[in-house]
This record gives C-alpha cells, sequence and structure tokens, in this order.
C-alpha cells in the first residue's frame, strides 16, 4: 500500500473531515442507535482503509445520483468569484486572515505572491468534492505542500491542519458514543445539529490542544472550530442560491455520506469501556420546563463600588474579580449558559453598570458557543452573547495585552428631559422607560465602544403593564432624533427586544391606521406592521394597498422588519446614485451587506420596477437564511413542492428554491385556480401579508392575526 508522508491519525481524521465539511455538516455518525448492524473494523486496519470502506458504500460510480451530484457541486464551485468566497468566509473574517497571510509564498520550488483567505477556502472545497475513495488521501498531501496550505500554515501554524482533522474525528467518536435515547429524542424533536454542536464544544472543553486550537482560531482567523460548520452551511447556501444544487440534491448528498458511514460502522469498536454511555461526553439534558437556564454568581465573586466618571456622575459598579472568572466559568453547562450578574439600584442621578473581566467572555465563550453574560437591572436586562465579545480585536484597538482588558456594560433609565425632544418629535406613546443599552472595552484610561454585532442581542424590556401585542412597538432613538423598529416580541410586561446595535430603546404603542384600509383580508396585516414602524405609508396617511408594489419598497420593508443596521451608501448598482429616497439613508445598502438584494446580471437594481411575486419570493428567502435570523427551517412542510402548482414550469430557475421555500414555510399560498403566479406583480396588501407571514415563521413578530 502506498504510504504518505503524514501520520496515520491525520489521515484517519481526514475522514472525520470530509464528512463534516460535506453537506452531511458532522452529523453522519448518529446512526448507530438503529437496527442497521454496522460492519466491524479491526481496530489494526489502517486509516486509508476506513476511508475506502466508507467510499467503497457511497455508490460514486459513473452515472450514479451520487456521481452526478458531486461533479455538479465539484463544478460548479469551480465558477465561484472571489466575492462568493468572501461572503462564504464572511467578509470579517475574510478581511482578518488576508490581514495575516504574508506576502510571499513559495510551495514546491515556485513563489507565488498574494494568497488570499478566498484561495485557501476555494482550495479546501476543491479538495473536499473532488476527493475519492482512491484520491483522498493524497489530495490532502497536494493541499499541505501547495501554497494555499502552506499560507493557510504559516497563519495557524504547521501542526493546525492535523490538529483540526483530530478534532474532527474526536467528535465522530464521541457522537457514536451518546445513548441511543439521546439521539432518538434529537431526530424526534429535529435538534440533532444542536446536539452535534454540543458535542464538539464537549470534545474542546475536554482536550487542552482543543482549546488552544479554539482560541488560535479566534485569534489568527477571526472565528472559532465552530465556524468551519457555518462556513460549510454557506458553501451549500451558495451552491443553492447559484441553482447549482437544490433541497432534494442536497438531502441526497447528505444521506449518501450517513448512509456509507452507517456501513463503515463505529470509528473505534474497541473504546467499549461505557458502550452507548456518552464516554466522556456528559449527558446532554434541555432545563426542564420552567427550569432557569441562568447561573448566578458566586458568593464573593463581585464587590460594588461608587465612582465619579469624568463628567462627575457617581457610577454604581459592579465589578467581578478576575481571580473568580475560573470558578464561574466552571458552572456554565450545555444546559446552563447563562451568567446572570445582578446591577445594584442607582440613586437618583447615578448610572449602574457592570465592570467584567474580559478572560470571562473569552472562556465562556470556549466553555459553550452560546453562553451569554446577562446584566440585569428592575426595568431591563441585556443578553450579550459571550462569542460577540472579540477580545483580541479590543485588546489590539486599545494597545492592551488581552488580560488587561475590562468589559464594561451599563444600564441605564434614560432622563425624560434628555429624550423629551426625541419623543415629541415622533409622537411616541411611551409604554416604558427609555433604557440606555451600552458595552465599552477599558484598559487604562483607553477606552472602546462595542456598539454592533453580526448577531442579535436579546434586551428584555419591563413594562409596568401587559403590552398589547399588535400595537405595542421596540424602537431605537438615533442619535439624530430619528427613530427606528426594532424586531420584538412580547410576553405580558415583558418586551424582548432583538437588535443588532447598542443605543438607547422604548416601547411605545402606535395604534396605526390608513384613511384608505377600513375593512379587507389584508387590514390587521397593514395595521399591525403599522403599529410595527415596518410599513409608514404615505404623507396623504393613505396606504394604497391595492397598488403594485416596487423592488426598492420591498427592500427598504425588509431591512426595516429585520431592524438591520443602515449603511452609506457604496454606489453598489449603476441606476442608483444614492440621493433616492431607498439609498441615501443607507437602506439600500444595508439590504445588499446582508444578502436580502442582489440586483440584476447587468449590474443594475431596477428600484421602481413593480416586484413579481418570484422576486418577492427570493428576498424572503434570502432574509431567512441571514444567519443571525436563525430561521427554523425544520418547519417547513417537505410535502409541498414547486409542482403542487400548474404554472411550475414559468419559475425561473434563479427563484425555484425561494418560491418553494415560501410556500412550504406557509409565507406564501397559491392563486385559488391552482398557480402561483411567479410573473405577477404584487400588490401592496398582499406585500403586508407577505412580509407579516415571514416575521412570525421567523419569530421575530408575535402572531396576532386572525386565521
Amino acid at each position: 500500500m502506498k504510504k504518505y508522508p503524514f501520520s496515520n491519525k491525520a489521515v484517519k481524521a481526514m475522514l472525520a473531515a470530509t464528512i463534516a465539511l460535506s453537506p452531511v455538516a458532522a452529523t453522519a455518525p448518529l446512526w448507530h442507535s438503529t437496527s442497521v448492524h454496522a460492519e466491524a473494523i479491526d481496530s489494526t486496519s489502517t486509516a486509508i482503509d476506513r476511508i475506502k470502506l466508507i467510499y467503497s458504500h457511497l455508490n460514486y460510480e459513473a452515472g450514479s445520483d451520487n456521481y452526478v451530484i458531486f461533479n455538479k457541486a465539484a463544478e460548479g464551485l469551480k465558477g465561484f468569484t472571489k466575492q462568493d468566497w468572501n461572503d462564504v468566509l464572511s467578509a470579517g473574517v475574510a478581511a482578518h486572515i488576508n490581514g495575516r497571510l504574508p506576502i510571499n509564498v513559495e510551495a514546491n520550488g515556485v513563489l507565488r505572491e498574494t494568497v488570499t483567505a478566498e484561495d485557501i477556502a476555494a482550495k479546501l472545497a476543491a479538495f473536499v468534492y473532488t476527493s475519492t475513495g482512491d484520491t483522498i488521501a493524497e489530495n490532502y498531501h497536494l493541499f499541505q505542500t501547495s501554497h494555499e496550505g502552506i499560507a493557510f500554515k504559516a497563519v495557524m501554524g504547521s501542526e493546525s491542519l492535523d490538529t483540526i482533522l483530530e478534532f474532527l474525528v474526536e467528535s465522530e467518536k464521541a457522537l457514536w458514543d451518546l445513548p441511543a435515547d439521546t439521539i432518538g429524542r434529537a431526530l424526534l424533536t429535529n435538534s440533532i445539529d444542536s446536539v452535534t454542536r454540543q458535542v464538539r464544544d464537549n470534545v474542546v472543553n475536554s482536550n487542552d490542544k482543543f482549546k488552544q486550537l479554539n482560541q488560535d482560531f479566534r485569534t489568527n482567523l477571526g472565528t472559532d472550530l465552530e465556524g468551519l460548520f457555518e462556513i460549510q452551511e454557506r458553501i451549500n447556501g451558495k451552491l443553492k442560491s447559484k441553482s447549482i444544487l437544490n433541497d432534494t440534491e442536497l438531502k441526497s448528498l447528505r444521506d449518501a455520506f450517513i448512509l456509507a458511514s452507517l456501513a463503515a460502522g463505529d470509528p473505534d469498536p474497541e473504546d467499549q469501556t461505557n458502550p452507548g454511555g456518552g464516554g466522556s461526553t456528559p449527558p446532554l439534558n434541555p432545563p426542564a420546563p420552567g427550569e432557569s437556564n441562568n447561573i448566578m454568581l458566586p458568593e464573593q465573586a463581585a464587590e460594588v463600588v461608587k465612582e465619579k466618571n469624568p463628567s462627575g456622575r457617581v457610577e454604581v459598579i459592579t465589578k467581578i474579580f478576575a481571580e473568580k472568572v475560573d470558578e464561574i466559568v466552571g458552572l456554565i453547562t450545555q444546559e446552563k449558559d447563562t451568567v446572570q450578574v445582578k446591577l445594584e439600584k442607582p440613586a437618583a442621578g447615578e448610572a449602574a453598570k457592570a465592570q467584567i473581566p474580559a478572560g470571562l467572555f473569552t472562556k465562556a465563550a470556549l466553555k459553550n458557543g452560546k453562553a451569554v453574560v446577562e446584566v440585569s437591572t428592575d426595568e431591563a436586562s441585556y443578553k450579550l452573547p459571550a462569542a460577540q465579545i472579540k477580545i483580541a480585536d479590543l485588546a489590539s484597538k486599545l494597545g492592551a495585552n488581552e488580560q488587561d482588558v475590562q468589559i464594561v456594560i451599563a444600564v441605564n433609565v434614560v432622563n425624560e428631559a434628555d429624550v423629551k425632544d426625541s419623543v415629541a418629535k415622533n409622537k411616541l406613546k411611551l409604554a416604558s422607560k427609555v433604557i440606555e443599552f451600552t458595552v465599552t472595552a477599558e484598559a487604562g484610561t483607553k477606552t472602546e465602544p462595542v456598539s454592533k454585532f453580526s448577531a442579535y442581542v436579546e434586551r428584555d424590556i419591563t413594562g409596568e403593564y401587559d403590552f398589547d401585542k399588535e400595537n405595542s412597538a421596540a424602537v431605537r432613538l438615533n442619535p439624530d432624533g430619528t427613530i427606528s423598529a426594532i424586531p420584538t416580541l412580547f410576553n405580558g410586561k415583558t418586551a424582548t427586544v432583538k437588535s443588532l446595535t447598542n443605543s438607547k430603546y422604548t416601547i411605545v404603542e402606535n395604534d396605526k391606521t390608513f384613511t384608505d384600509v377600513k375593512s379587507g383580508w389584508a387590514q390587521e396585516y397593514i395595521e399591525t406592521l403599522g403599529a410595527k414602524y415596518i410599513i409608514q405609508g404615505k404623507a396623504t396617511g393613505e396606504f394604497e394597498p391595492g397598488k403594485h408594489m416596487t423592488r426598492a419598497e420591498f427592500a427598504v420593508l425588509l431591512v426595516r422588519a429585520l431592524g438591520l443596521p443602515t449603511e452609506q451608501y457604496d454606489k453598489s448598482f449603476k441606476d442608483v446614485l444614492g440621493i433616492e429616497w431607498f439609498a441615501k439613508k443607507g437602506e439600500l445598502t444595508a439590504a445588499v451587506k446582508y444578502g436580502v438584494v442582489q440586483g440584476k446580471l447587468d449590474g443594475t437594481f431596477a428600484p421602481n420596477e413593480k416586484i413579481t411575486r418570484a422576486q418577492a419570493a427570493a428576498m424572503v428567502e434570502r432574509a431567512m437564511k441571514v444567519s443571525f435570523v436563525e430561521y427554523d427551517f425544520s418547519q417547513l412542510d417537505k410535502t409541498k413542492t414547486l409542482n403542487d402548482f400548474k404554472d411550475a414550469k414559468q419559475v425561473g430557475s434563479w427563484a425555484k428554491s425561494g418560491v418553494e421555500a415560501v410556500y412550504q414555510a406557509g409565507i406564501v399560498k397559491g392563486k385559488g385556480d391552482g398557480t402561483f403566479n411567479p410573473n405577477g406583480y404584487t400588490q401592496r396588501n398582499e406585500m403586508a401579508a407577505i412580509l407579516a407571514n415571514f416575521l412570525v415563521s421567523a419569530q421575530l413578530l408575535d402572531d396576532t392575526f386572525s386565521k
């Protein structure tokens, strides 16, 4: 047998990488709880035998369905542009890596300049999608010795690739060790992805090498090990959005790996010290109904002091001791993931805040990727995901060591006099106090504000009375005196606000009506979205429900509905100057940045064109796929298909995925005559219903609509 210049363990781990980075998304080794008898593997078999064994069950012969799908994916990836790969990595990660890559890279005696993060991603994807059982080991070696592989190792270290693969194979073993009832429960509740994520977190936290690898990822790549799987999801999303693979083909690819891995059997059959009992993986039991996820601070973990800030205002500061960080992090589990910090109530004129060592965020995120630090008062609470605090970047901006950085979180009621003008200008009827949420990184006398996030940061605002779900809305008070709509759910006296930024927030009552909407099937949708400040209507007080909606109008509605931060227009389109109503405030650029809008092939946006039902469906599907929306695709009714419509063949290939997704989600229905009418224009009342249905299904709006 041919030998390759890398370890057997690395080759064995490569199998797990192929499975984990393929559309299987690291869930392949979950079927040992089924009645199928896995083929036993001799513990002395080489890793390459293991790889060949799995691939021997893939049914990859020329002409087979798997062969066709694999090749479609491989060919499609070749057509990805640099921007596509930038999207797959995310702009932040790509920029982070590119800032650390060497200028010149020599491989096999050839000097090459400017290897980019996008080049590395493309090379890795080609390795995953073009390898076979006969070539996968050699292809891995070729990647390691390529310009891209050498550049990657220059950033991450010479042993990084082998360590990544070791992590993946250890995760595979841990999944096989889970009890059958855990897997069964996960399958029944559609929570397999959550279980595999928890297992991977456990594997990281049980091994110092993997902990260090995860930290190296954060420092050098701007992401973490979990980010590998998110990148794969984005690759699948690109393959789908470019109509290279559809949902059925992606599922077929996933199922092929599942069946092949099942046939190959347990990768570590001799590890039977606790058969089916989980090995080193702790049980994954969710909290019982009504049980809190919160972790209270241990005794003597913090002190409360009063200090005057430079402006002379007295601040009541809850300071967490650095020496208590490890003890606090030790209380975090997969089930209990929220560290609760209750602020001391300030006197009139004082402010309250928490001062938390940066290490708590770093270590909490390593212990549980979903860990949250919640800072609360009687009026509000702020739930900050630990992973959203990028300590390395903040320390660099402050010119300080990471261990010297403190994260300061303030949650305070704003004096009425300070917001009087804004409240009056926008004619706001307050249903809660105005709360200001701020996050600042501090080191010595230097400070760095943290005001934008890559995921929704939830904050609860408490009212004196139960909120009216239909007519209540959360708004952000902007520095320029304007207000912005923010996605919010209401439960009694609690409003849970989901925002990507920090600022001043309040809950208002807004019983919105329009002079030309007095009745009709869409009245509830129109008035509810009007109450949420998503639909604004015309200056005349009309909504014009029967008028067709334009592409620009719907793009702006989606930006408002998702609470996207606006961005200065970047001249993305040839036919948009930037002074138009939909561009001058930055809403169009926000829609482009977050992937909701893509424009046309000729470089135009055609803002004033009437939007078709197919175009609307495509935009909504893109909104469903925005990462921080965390849309639950398991709720889609897969029994519904595009072929249910008489005019299915009229749906363009670019829109098929979107039309089917919104149909399966119940966001858009067909016409009474059994057609979808993809090329028909969408009226403003119809769009109100589509938008409201999307927000409800995405859990960004309470369902108050009559059915």
